[in-house]
């Protein structure tokens, strides 16, 4: 290498020594965000692409929660079902930002309503204003399940949204016997008896108008003392009925309590829509091999005694057996006729799910 070819390249990587640090600066961040750029294509892709809007009202509208856009084929279905078990409950589109810890040492939130100084005419999602009511959530997973649909269903009537989860748990009961839940692990139900008093606690600290008892059912679907009919000596029921006593005082119109309905054979969700695509089993015998109905009966059986003696018009059951009933079939529905699932993998429902109910929540939260 000569003596100038040396100089030349000596130049050549002097030359960012030259330059003053705002133009380095932006050098940097032009390489940064070009690189979370590419990193990031596929995602980036997806949020700009328009979403279908669900009309609540004609001012009321927000994306479908989950995506779902005409012509989308069992391709399609096979992916999102492969998202949606992925992300379960916890996929960011079931998730409503901007919530308030209440309590440092319980997952208790709050959602405030927008105030109107705050609302804007480019941003109807928020033109809610609600100044009537406060609304309690309470339950295991299936509040964070639920949470988003319902406070966009609901908040239009709401001064405020209160969740409280404890991931497991019922607040109606806990669990006295070995839970037969499939795959998952139980260990957690040892904690659910001392969670009895806080999920009480939450209602009576929050106080509100109405209020939703959202659970993956497992104590309530225990196998009975005695007998159906027996209900009065039977451990379970007598625990509901004492939580139900401590809680309703403390709810001023009425509390949603969502009934049982059957399980999901969880591995068989992965695979709906490769066997529709590859049509050696008809849609019946696919459902057929989702359905689980262990002990759900006996949940329904409680909670209708529960409302009947306990409760009155106090209390509303929500039927997600009525909701996802096919008539055709003569069965309770795990997914449509596109292959998409309602069901996730980790036994929550689907963000397609979600929507399947929107219509329940819509009813109730119109006619509060």
């Amino acid at each position: 290498m000569t003596v100038g070819s040396k100089l030349t390249k000596t130049k050549r990587n002097e030359w960012y020594l030259k330059q003053s640090s705002a133009v380095i600066t932006v050098l940097v961040l032009v390489l940064l965000l070009s690189t979370v750029s590419c990193i990031n294509q596929d995602a980036i892709q997806k949020s700009m692409k328009k979403k279908e809007e669900v009309a609540l009202t004609k001012e009321r509208k927000y994306p479908r929660l989950d995506e779902m856009t005409a012509n989308m084929t069992l391709d399609d279905a096979e992916r999102m079902n492969a998202y949606w078990n992925q992300h379960d409950h916890m996929g960011p589109e079931l998730q409503e930002p901007n919530s308030v810890r209440r309590d440092p040492d319980h997952w208790w939130f709050d959602f405030q309503v927008i105030p109107k100084l705050f609302q804007f005419d480019q941003f109807p999602f928020l033109q809610e204003n609600g100044t009537e009511f406060k609304i309690l959530l309470t339950g295991n997973s299936y509040v964070k399940n639920h949470h988003k649909l319902i406070i966009q269903e609901c908040k239009h009537r709401a001064t405020s949204i209160s969740i409280d989860e404890i991931t497991g748990c019922e607040p109606l009961a806990a669990p006295h016997k070995k839970i037969n839940d499939g795959k998952f692990d139980d260990r957690w139900a040892a904690a659910c008896p001392a969670e009895l008093a806080v999920f009480v606690d939450f209602v009576k600290t929050t106080q509100p108008d109405y209020a939703f008892v959202l659970t993956r059912w497992f104590a309530v679907g225990e196998p009975y003392d005695t007998n159906e009919n027996d209900l009065e000596h039977d451990t379970i029921y007598i625990e509901m009925k004492s939580q139900l006593k401590q809680i309703l005082p403390n709810i001023k119109r009425k509390l949603f309590i969502l009934d049982s309905f059957p399980r999901t054979n969880v591995d068989e969700i992965e695979n709906i829509a490769r066997e529709m695509k590859e049509g050696k089993k008809t849609m019946e015998e696919i459902n057929k091999s989702l359905y689980n109905p262990t002990s759900f009966e006996r949940g329904r059986r409680r909670h209708a005694e529960l409302v009947k003696k306990e409760c009155g018009s106090k209390c509303e059951l929500i039927d997600y057996v009525d909701a996802f009933w096919n008539k055709t079939m003569n069965a309770f529905q795990y997914f449509d006729n596109q292959g998409f699932s309602y069901f996730t993998n980790g036994g929550h429902l689907s963000a397609h799910g979600v929507e399947h109910v929107r219509p329940i929540y819509e009813k109730i939260c119109s006619s509060l």
